[in-house]
């Protein structure tokens, strides 16, 4: 096995330890609630002696448990109508309402002119609140957890027991149509299905359009065909999605909905309701998710042309109900059992004592009791079904505080005397009507009070997970702390192999134990199981040092005193960066520290590269010679404002000055969340449709320039180093195919930007093949590239000039002057002779057997620029066009970081590297605090790419970039979200490797002083004019380095992975830990699992890009051995 191959296997033993360390904390931290599989039935009422209603009969025609009091009902979802979508506002005239306000005047108009048979609620949904989760506590009236949400866009059937289930069990006909989210829920359970692909959010017709069709003509259809019709609209959503509220398209898409809304209302009979509801709200920028007001904050409205309300109980305006209260308010006004996991609670409201209706001469009170014992009577039995489903999920789980569970039901049984009190007509009418009172509040309290209880304990948390968890990551920190330490000693490539099979036999062995102690335990293997994950790591990690401590040049290393005083033995910058990374990973305990982390992250960037600055100019300074002295000395007698200018300090204070300038500049594309209520949303998140006049126009061509200049710019580098005379595919990728995608990406977003009429009219094929046409060429190039990294052009005939070739507009010249200054960075510059005359007579002549090589300096970095630049590409096209100039500017911050990295390295190689040997490992030892400000970049542009760590602020239109969203699976969405999302990640993890080289072949605007004040230097500047094939000539030095670089790098993004642990597990209890520090350690945990896939492709780029070297080496060397 190769040297490359063992320090990968080291690297990858960490990422690995990492992973298992993600693995076992969020199997303790996000679990499932236990779901009970026991349906409810109408034989089994949840009291006993309890039945049908008074007038019995059969259940198709009374219904069970009660009297059902409504045949037929007609359910309308209006994804995302957020609740002030449904109100009306009659001081607004048309011009000054926004685009989503008196949009929906049939709710006004039916509520005004039949108070009794309508109804208008605000609809608190359970957050998240996306869109299947929403669904399913529609359905089954239970509580989601937060892990929840991670399966919105994977949904399978629902086991629970739910309302659908219950219709098809009792024979009821439902006719649905819309979102096709409902057929992967409820796959077998609907008699007729209209179902249409509902995940592309910039298509905003199709499923409306779909539901439109079959709605009426189903209603229509004789008696008998349907008892429940479900139609889920997305359109609204859509909108909200693609455009915000604000935008026209909000307020057609709802007028819309109003026609629809009149179409069923005129057709509705008396043994019909009709509900039309949001599943959830939406922000102002349009997005759901999370627990927001404007979020959670759905609308209700409920019509039906019979009586629905009594005049004295109509509902105040903005009265809440929770969206769980829908279930156990449909199941018995249809006359089904309520689904046994419920947890919401009847709409008393809605039930009235139609027995009692038309009766006259009753005593003084009746008509008061009359109007609640209904009401009072849906109460009981939802109170008692709640009782019971608590009853067994007490036995079948241990999570229900038992002392909070007896005060309820001693709770419930206080309440039932007063209800039996107020039946048994014992009591004056007063008396009696006060009893039924008190047993509606005590019901009512009884069902809050218990779903609240339920809300608190609903995910358990496994702290033995958790803590095993954060143990195995604090491995695999203090294993990458060993690797990078004992990097620095070259001896230890000896000791890899004995390293990597320590290991292997401590996984191997800790795997064997785990199982067999696990079987001993418990006598089988559950998915609980811990054992089979702590024993393999611990043994890998304890068969690693015991590997390592046996190496003797090892020894030192590991030494607690040595570590105290190789630690003392840092410089400045070195301690600073280590505290700002503590700071950082602190802060993560703070809701105010996460809530305002983008602004605190490019602080602390901005902090670290100053201390930088300030550091490399202290170090740079060192008592002057006295030649130094006497020139300093002439120069203050000659002042030379140029020669001031390009001082050294000066051009590294500029280049700081212009790095700060980008980090503000990068605030103009940050996104908000829902707590900065101080923050507007930049213009350039905005879609591109929504921007109206010339600002429309000024921004996508400063987009389209800002694309342009990306592939430009690489091509430009390119050319200046020789990368671009070969005729490779990398090469032919970069001359051709790169600007093509960066033309067709340009295009489409001018497509994007067409009304939204003349889009929806453009065959579908229009609408993806630019898209598609990028996605080929960015494969084409990655192919490329692991085929052909190398960019460069081996002239082995020399009469390239001869008389065959023309010599038009200067191209002699300017492939003389690229030669000289490939040869001149070889190191193999015109010889003088002996006579002391010009040697060029002699050179002239050997010129014709010496192979002329371009773009040998910059090997390495050429390639990593091409796969920067590929990757930039590809999720620039995802980001979109507002996002562009954030991605042409974390590319030119990346830039001006790494300039200053490599003048800094070179200053240093001065004054260390007083030798060849030593000038290239000062060169390749990418220090700490470099690393540091590489992943605060890495994090800042997390945030300035449009991003927050929180559910509403992930971009999903991102998935349709390209195709139509029917996937028949979730792996392309979720790739295509995912390199959105994590596009910051993306990118730095995959220039990596620039660090490492970019001194050899940059920062040479700081090698004028290094000829002075050391003998030594003249052999230093030699040896670095080679540029990045002195590596290849340095092999053990580029392996080990290269592994210390990869290992810091993951020391940063595990600390910060760590707080993220820390915080949410000792948080756990917080008020704020489901919407801030739960959503951080997701978003966190699936950063790190990128940074980590990303860390090893490039890793394996760079093994790649060398051992290729090796080969092409190989072969000019045996070239030039026949020569």
């Amino acid at each position: 096995m190769g040297l490359g191959l063992k320090t990968f296997g080291l690297l990858l033993w960490t990422v690995a330890l990492s992973v298992v360390g993600i693995t076992l904390f969020t199997k303790g931290f996000l679990l499932n609630r236990l779901e009970v599989p026991i349906k409810s039935s109408c034989e089994e009422s949840p009291i006993e002696g309890g039945g049908a209603g008074e007038e019995g009969g059969e259940t198709q025609k009374k219904g069970c448990w009660t009297n059902r009091q409504f045949k037929k009902a007609i359910i309308l979802i209006v994804d995302a109508l957020r609740y002030d979508f449904a109100t009306f506002n009659a001081s607004l005239t048309p011009e000054d309402a926004l685009p989503f306000q008196n949009k929906l005047p049939v709710l006004h108009e039916l509520l005004t002119a039949r108070p009794e048979n309508s109804a208008l609620f605000k609809f608190l949904a359970d957050p998240p609140t996306t869109t299947m989760q929403r669904l399913k506590g529609l359905t089954t009236g239970s509580l989601p957890t937060f892990i929840d949400v991670s399966s919105n866009f994977a949904s399978s059937e629902v086991m629970e027991d739910n309302v659908i289930q219950q219709l098809a069990q009792h024979d009821r006909k439902v006719v649905f149509m819309g979102d096709d989210t409902w057929t992967g829920l409820y796959p077998k359970q609907f008699h007729k299905v209209y179902a249409f692909p509902s995940f592309n959010v910039k298509d905003l017709h199709t499923v409306d359009n779909g539901v439109l069709e079959h709605l009426v003509p189903e209603m229509e259809k004789e008696e008998g065909e349907w008892d429940v019709l479900i139609g889920h609209f997305l359109g609204v959503d859509h909108v909200g999605h693609r455009f915000g509220p604000y935008h026209p398209t909000m307020g057609e898409k709802l007028t819309q909905m109003d026609g629809v809304i009149r179409s069923v209302v005129s057709k509705l009979t008396d043994d019909t309701m009709l509900f039309v509801m949001g599943d959830h709200g939406m922000t102002r920028t349009g997005d759901h998710g999370g627990d927001s007001s404007d979020e959670v904050g759905a609308a209700l409205f409920i019509y039906s042309p019979a009586k629905l309300l009594q005049g004295a109980l109509q509902q105040q305006e903005g009265q809440a109900v929770s969206q769980i209260d829908f279930v156990p308010t449909l199941s018995l006004l249809l006359g089904l059992p309520i689904p046994f996991s419920n947890l919401g609670m009847v709409i008393p409201e809605l039930f009235l004592t139609f027995s009692t209706k038309n009766q006259t001469n009753n005593p003084p009170g009746y008509t008061d009791w009359a109007k609640n014992i209904t009401g009072v009577e849906a109460l009981r039995i939802n109170a008692y079904q709640i009782k019971k489903y608590l009853d067994v999920y007490a036995r079948l789980g241990e999570d229900l505080p038992k002392d909070v569970v007896s005060k309820l039901q001693k709770q419930l049984a206080e309440v039932d005397n007063a209800y039996q009190t107020a039946i048994d007509g014992e009591t004056s009418i007063d008396d009696t009507f006060a009893a039924l009172k008190r047993a509606k509040e005590g019901y009512i309290k009884y069902i809050s009070e218990v779903k609240e209880m339920c809300r608190k304990v609903w995910a358990k948390f496994d702290m033995v997970s958790m803590v095993c968890g954060i143990s195995v990551l604090c491995l695999a920190c203090i294993a990458s702390v060993c690797i990078t330490m004992q990097s620095h000693d070259r001896r230890v490539v000896y000791n890899l192999e004995k390293q990597l099979s320590g290991i292997a036999v401590g996984v191997g062995l800790g795997f064997i134990l785990g199982i067999v102690s696990e079987i001993c335990t418990n006598g089988t293997l559950t998915t609980s199981s811990l054992a089979p994950f702590m024993l393999p790591c611990l043994g890998s990690f304890i068969g690693y040092t015991t590997s390592a401590w046996s190496n003797k040049s090892s020894k030192q290393t590991y030494k607690v005193l040595e570590l105290w005083r190789t630690l003392k033995k840092q410089p400045v910058d070195w301690m600073v960066a280590t505290m700002l990374v503590g700071w950082n990973a602190c802060g993560l305990g703070a809701n105010s520290f996460l809530i305002n982390e983008d602004a605190i992250t490019a602080f602390l960037l901005q902090s670290l590269v100053w201390s930088l600055l300030l550091a490399a100019n202290f170090n740079r300074q060192s008592a002057p010679s006295k030649e130094q002295t006497q020139k300093r000395a002439r120069a203050e007698k000659s002042f030379d404002i140029g020669r001031y200018i390009t001082r050294p300090s000066l051009l590294l204070l500029f280049v700081v000055v212009v790095f700060s300038i980008c980090v503000r500049l990068s605030m103009f594309f940050r996104a908000c969340r829902e707590e900065q209520w101080w923050c507007e949303t930049p213009h350039f998140l905005k879609s591109l449709s929504t921007v109206e006049g010339g600002h429309k126009n000024a921004r996508y061509f400063f987009a389209a320039a800002c694309m342009a200049l990306i592939p430009v710019s690489l091509r430009l580098f390119m050319s200046k180093n020789g990368n671009m005379d070969s005729v490779t595919p990398t090469v032919l990728n970069v001359k051709y195919a790169l600007p093509v995608a960066a033309v067709c990406t340009s295009l489409y977003w001018a497509m994007q930007a067409l009304p939204q009429r003349v889009l929806d009219n453009l065959p579908a094929w229009e609408q993806v093949i630019l898209p598609r046409v990028v996605y080929v060429i960015i494969f084409s190039s990655f192919v490329s590239i692991v085929w052909k990294p190398l960019c460069l052009l081996l002239q082995i005939d020399r009469n390239y000039y001869g008389p065959d070739r023309t010599f038009q507009n200067g191209g002699r010249d300017r492939q003389l002057s690229k030669l000289y200054n490939q040869v001149k960075s070889r190191g193999t510059l015109p010889p003088k002779n002996g006579s002391g005359t010009s040697a060029k007579d002699e050179w002239d002549a050997d010129t014709k057997r010496i192979p002329a090589v371009y773009g040998l300096a910059t090997v390495y970095s050429a390639a990593s620029l091409v796969m920067t630049v590929t990757c930039s590409q590809l999720v620039a096209l995802l980001l979109g066009d507002g996002l562009a100039p954030a991605v042409l500017l974390l590319l030119v911050q990346m830039g001006l970081y790494l300039e200053f990295h490599a003048a800094v390295k070179r200053t240093q190689a001065r004054k260390e590297g007083l030798s060849q040997e030593g000038s290239t490992t000062v060169l390749s030892q990418v220090p700490w605090p470099v690393v540091v400000g590489w992943g605060l970049m890495t994090s800042q542009y997390f945030f300035y790419t449009g991003h927050q760590a929180a559910i509403p602020t992930i971009r999903f239109e991102s998935a349709f970039t390209g195709f139509y969203g029917d996937f028949d699976n979730n792996l392309i969405p979720a790739m295509l979200i995912g390199l959105n999302t994590f596009a910051s990640q993306v990118l730095f993890t995959m220039s990596l490797p620039l660090l490492l080289v970019w001194p050899f072949c940059r920062g040479k605007w700081m090698d004028k002083k290094l000829a002075a004040g050391h003998p030594g230097n003249q052999e230093v500047l030699d040896e670095l004019q080679k540029g990045e094939f002195v590596l290849h000539e340095h092999p053990v030095e580029y392996r080990l380095n290269s592994l210390r670089l990869y290992s810091m790098f993951l020391i940063f993004n595990i600390i910060k992975l760590g707080g993220t642990m820390v915080s949410a597990g000792h948080l756990r209890n917080h008020l704020m830990v489901w919407n801030i520090f739960a959503p951080r350690y997701v978003f966190e945990g699936v950063s790190f699992l990128v940074v980590c896939i990303a860390m090893l492709l490039s890793y394996l780029l760079l093994l790649r890009v060398d051992h290729t070297l090796a080969g092409w080496v190989g072969k000019l060397r045996d070239y030039c051995k026949t020569q």
